[in-house]
């Protein structure tokens, strides 16, 4: 069984774990019950700490939509499991998808294929860059003031609004398990109401085939897709909003695939 899961940080300094799919525990020993709420430093390797804050401060400072990073997180009993992340900014949160780290294995070359920028923590403490990173590479080698993105630990930084949703990929469906608090202001979508509906309520007949095609691509081939739509605020009025979001599959037990908006 491939090793993935789901996990959902807020937007701090801290970047506390708000959301980890059950499949966590599998891997790494962890519950998620033990993790919701720590500090997401508590999970990582603390040689991997200083690479893996410059990233953090330049991600939330550009407002990255697709970085894969490699690192090493902490296995309840203490080992390291070398990861790789595909991270999305989401506005108020940072939704990653984890996967057990194999340079040699195809799904790793279609998401590396599939991402903006990618980057590695190396175990000797350097940090080897590729893509889009490469123009931040003097921001990594002189870390952002923190003081200009956060202030007691709220964002201050003017950012695009952006929600989040989970869906169950085995689902034909795929009904939404998870909706982040954003939603309401874009879309007029009810974070509690929204849980076990269909993404495809939200979607126009005329977009539903080529959406359909796109996200079996995500689904399938471990790819990250970027999708546009006019999303259904209210069927009857004729309501609309055009969005546009990153789409990832994350392959754990309960099926779920992340959409950034």
């Amino acid at each position: 069984m491939k090793k993935n899961w789901i996990t959902i940080y807020d937007n701090t300094p801290e970047a506390r774990v708000v959301y980890v799919s059950e499949s966590i525990t599998d891997h790494t020993g962890w519950e998620p019950e033990e993790i919701i709420g720590r500090e997401a430093y508590d999970l990582f390797h603390p040689d991997d700490h200083s690479n893996i804050r410059k990233l953090h401060l330049v991600n939330v400072y550009k407002e990255k939509l697709s970085t894969l990073v490699s690192y090493r997180l902490l296995c309840k009993d203490g080992s390291a499991l070398p990861i790789e992340t595909v991270l999305h900014y989401c506005h108020n949160v940072i939704v990653t998808a984890n996967y057990e780290y194999n340079e040699d294995s195809l799904d790793h070359k279609i998401r590396v294929n599939s991402v903006n920028e990618m980057c590695a923590c190396l175990p000797d403490g350097s940090l080897q860059l590729s893509g889009a990173w490469i123009e931040h590479e003097e921001k990594l080698k002189n870390p952002l003031d923190s003081n200009i993105i956060w202030k007691d630990h709220q964002i201050i930084l003017k950012q695009e609004r952006r929600f989040c949703l989970i869906l169950n990929r085995f689902t034909e469906d795929l009904n939404i398990v998870f909706v982040s608090a954003l939603a309401w202001d874009l879309v007029s979508l009810d974070t509690q109401q929204a849980i076990g509906t269909s993404f495809f309520d939200y979607v126009q007949d005329k977009d539903l085939a080529i959406l359909q095609a796109q996200l079996d691509l995500a689904r399938e081939h471990d790819m990250v897709v970027r999708l546009r739509f006019d999303w259904i605020i209210d069927k009857q009025k004729g309501y609309l909003e055009p969005v546009e979001s990153v789409t990832k599959k994350a392959n754990f037990e309960s099926g779920n695939s992340a959409i950034d908006t």
